[in-house]
C-alpha cells in the first residue's frame, strides 16, 4: 500500500524544516518580550509552523495578567506548568493549577491572574496570527504609554481589549 502525499490529501504544504529544541529559558530567535510586567519567550514561531501556530512560555508573578481581551481569527490553549492562576472566559472564571489545561475559542473574551507568588504556563494560539508582533510591539511601548496606545496595537494584531485585568478579592 502506497503512502499519499501531504498534497495528495489537501494538506498545507509542509514547511520545510528541521527539528530544532528551544531550552528552558531560551526562546526562538531570541524573541523575548517583556510586557506587562511579565516575561513571554517564543517557543515555536508561526514562520516554523507555516503561520498554523505559534506557541509561547510565560514566567510570571503574583497578580500579572493582561487586561480582558478577545482574538477575533485565533483558539488559545494555556497549559499550566507551574504556579495557580485564575482564568476568566467570558463571565465564567476557573482556578488552574499545574498540569491544567484550558482551551480558549476565538471571539470569548478572556484573562487570567497569577494566584500563586510565580506561575509558569505554556500556551498556544491557532492560527498564529499577529500574536508575535502583538507581544513584539506592546513590549517595544514605553513606560509612559497609555491604554489607548496598547488598544491601537491589539486592534492592529485582530484582538481587543474589552475589559480591565482580573483582580481578587
Amino acid at each position: 500500500m502506497a503512502l499519499l502525499s501531504s498534497d495528495a490529501l489537501g494538506a498545507a504544504a509542509a514547511a520545510p524544516k528541521k527539528p530544532f529544541v528551544v531550552r528552558h529559558a531560551d526562546a526562538r530567535s531570541s524573541e523575548h518580550y517583556h510586557l506587562m510586567g511579565f516575561d513571554l519567550y517564543l517557543k515555536v514561531s508561526g514562520k516554523d509552523s507555516n503561520g498554523q501556530m505559534a506557541m509561547f512560555a510565560g514566567t510570571y508573578r503574583k497578580h500579572d495578567g493582561p487586561p480582558l481581551h478577545v482574538h477575533y481569527e485565533q483558539d488559545e490553549e494555556f497549559y499550566i506548568t507551574e504556579g495557580e492562576f485564575l482564568v476568566q472566559v467570558d463571565e465564567e472564571k476557573f482556578t488552574l493549577r499545574a498540569g491544567d489545561l484550558i482551551f480558549l475559542p476565538r471571539n470569548i473574551p478572556h484573562t487570567f491572574l497569577t494566584l500563586s507568588d510565580t506561575g509558569r504556563m505554556v500556551f498556544m494560539t491557532h492560527p498564529s496570527a499577529g500574536t508575535e508582533m502583538l507581544f513584539k510591539q506592546l513590549a517595544a511601548l514605553p513606560p509612559t504609554a497609555t491604554l489607548d496606545d496598547a488598544q491601537k496595537i491589539h486592534v492592529a494584531n485582530g484582538c481587543r481589549i474589552v475589559g480591565p485585568k482580573l483582580t481578587v478579592g
